[in-house]
């Protein structure tokens, strides 16, 4: 479990770090935030990557904050809006994702990676003790919702690896797809959904190239993560628990799982494509 779970219903930042954004140079807008090096208002004239963050969790703003450091332009968005007039994207909504997705194309002048780190957050139950809108609203964020953000992505980022880019998806899944969660049964099949469907996309778009990959966290230290600990009944006894089955002993940090993915998305990562790296302290192995 990590803390992709519930971010795409959080409020999260806006635009970070302008760039040139493809035809021309666009100066920074409400929510841009300038990367370092760069005095107020300037624009870095190089070709930095265009990224696309949905889901504003911790997990997704860590993302976002440090690829701005590296010079990217990022824009995230998630279902509620950070601002009034925020941009917005409801991953169960399929106009909802199409007009995410060509804003912010628009905004940024094409798409050179996209992070999906998306989930709900919910309690934990046995499989035959949940009901059918517990599994359904699960599978319709964390394995759906995936699908049709990169659905709508994958032509974007097709085009820029076929221009010569750096094009890249990168899909936070959690350390339950491959070894299973007590009470999460839903949950656990929808993440490993998604390692299934990165495995495909990536073999239909490595000679493009893009590369196409998934971070699967292990129990990770975000307010989420402490909330469901603290809770009562069969969640709290499982959160409450994990630490003593990692062997780092310890929780996993948001800005931990997103070098990963920083790294998953740079050009030392350029021959990597198709994999699902656990990011746990040796949870799974």
């Amino acid at each position: 479990m990590s803390d992709a779970r519930g971010a795409v219903g959080a409020a999260g930042s806006d635009d970070v770090a302008p760039t040139d954004r493809g035809s021309g140079a666009v100066p920074p807008g409400p929510g841009d935030v300038v990367p370092e090096g760069c005095a107020s208002g300037s624009v870095p004239q190089r070709p930095d990557p265009r990224v696309l963050v949905v889901g504003a969790g911790e997990i997704g703003a860590a993302v976002a904050e440090g690829l701005a450091r590296d010079g990217a332009a990022v824009r995230t968005v998630s279902r509620t809006a950070a601002h009034p007039g925020g941009p917005v994207m409801d991953v169960t909504d399929e106009d909802s994702v199409r007009d995410g997705v060509a804003a912010a194309v628009e905004h940024l002048g094409g798409l050179d990676a996209v992070i999906v780190t998306v989930g709900t957050r919910h309690e934990l139950v046995a499989l035959h003790e949940a009901t059918g809108q517990w599994t359904r609203e699960i599978v319709g964020v964390e394995l759906l919702g995936v699908l049709t953000v990169a659905r709508h992505v994958l032509p974007h980022l097709r085009e820029a690896g076929a221009a010569g880019r750096r094009a890249s998806l990168v899909v936070v899944s959690s350390d339950s797809a491959k070894a299973g969660s007590f009470g999460d049964a839903a949950s656990s099949a929808a993440r490993a959904g998604v390692l299934g469907m990165v495995r495909s996309v990536a073999r239909e778009n490595a000679a493009v190239p893009v590369t196409v990959n998934a971070v699967c966290p292990g129990p990770t230290d975000t307010a989420m993560y402490r909330e469901l600990a603290d809770a009562q009944g069969l969640t709290g006894k499982v959160f409450s628990g994990m630490t003593r089955g990692i062997p780092a002993r310890r929780l996993g940090t948001p800005e931990e799982v997103a070098a990963s993915i920083r790294f998953l998305v740079s050009p030392g990562a350029a021959y990597i494509t198709g994999q699902a790296i656990s990011v746990s302290g040796g949870l799974t192995m």
